[in-house]
């Protein structure tokens, strides 16, 4: 089992509209037929932390990636990601971790 997280770096005060993209986002990954999102919001952080966080799970790395193709590809996302862009001070970073078991 894999965890992918996006990690977003919001222009001040721009926070709970990046949450309202993030959730737009859930939809078009549930439809590209992902598990379930969840979008996390930073309350305490270090500096320089990430201000939201939006994570996935997936079996494995080669079903992530498909899944990442077929969002990505899509105009509707090439549209979502013009606008988010303009509420970020820095591109998203993806990390990717495995699940112990």
């Amino acid at each position: 089992m894999y965890v992918s997280r996006l990690l977003f770096h919001t222009v001040p005060g721009k926070t709970r509209e990046v949450e309202q993209e993030l959730k737009k986002l859930r939809d078009m990954v549930s439809a590209a037929g992902a598990a379930p999102a969840r979008i996390l919001h930073t309350h305490f952080a270090s500096l320089g932390a990430a201000d939201a966080s939006f994570e996935q799970e997936a079996s494995d790395l080669a079903t992530l990636e498909e899944q990442i193709q077929k969002l990505t590809g899509s105009a509707e996302f090439q549209t979502w990601s013009r606008r988010m862009s303009a509420l970020l001070t820095q591109s998203p970073k993806r990390e990717i971790y495995i699940v112990a078991a």
